[in-house]
């Protein structure tokens, strides 16, 4: 702390005025510690709550794919998004654009989703996936297959270090999932 030469009493105290430079940037940097940290912990957060909506999106559309065509022996061989979209089974946090009949799924994450019958399964493309994201997609349990990018498509459960490799090879990645 800085001192002025201002005596408080005959003995020689000195009293103080302010805080020296010193002090100054200590406490700026602490600062900056801690807002650092913040927006960390807030990019990690965002990144898993993305992950998480996707996941539960992705669960619906499955789910909605399978009772559009439960009992009908298969999928077909043709897209199945305005079927899903006349029979309210795209999750709303989904969007959609364009006129019938050639309508578009959107996700939240700036890309689209294309559902395709293949006879007796179906497929959910995704596009435009970011790599943290695409790591907790690629390992999720419940498909027949997971395809990311032009990786070789693999049987669930994939491993954490497998879905890093295959996510790891575009910043944007598209993923395949292959239901039955």
């Amino acid at each position: 702390m800085k001192t002025t030469r201002t005596q408080l009493t005959n003995k020689g105290k000195f009293r103080q005025a302010g805080l020296t430079l010193i002090e100054t940037l200590v406490a700026l940097t602490i600062f900056a510690l801690v807002v650092g940290g913040a927006i960390a912990l807030f990019g990690s957060a965002s990144t898993s709550q993305s992950t998480t909506q996707f996941t539960s999106d992705l669960n619906s559309l499955r789910a909605g794919t399978k009772s559009m065509y439960f009992g009908q022996g298969g999928y077909g061989t043709t897209a199945l998004g305005e079927v899903l979209i006349n029979g309210k089974k795209v999750p709303t946090t989904m969007s959609i654009t364009g006129t019938a009949p050639n309508r578009v799924i959107n996700h939240s994450l700036n890309g689209t989703v294309v559902v395709t019958g293949q006879t007796s399964q179906f497929t959910i493309d995704v596009t435009n996936i970011p790599t943290a994201v695409c790591m907790g997609l690629a390992t999720m349990n419940g498909w027949d297959l997971v395809k990311v990018g032009a990786n070789a498509a693999r049987t669930p459960p994939v491993s954490p270090a497998t879905a890093s490799t295959d996510c790891a090879t575009a910043a944007n990645q598209t993923i395949t999932f292959t239901g039955s």
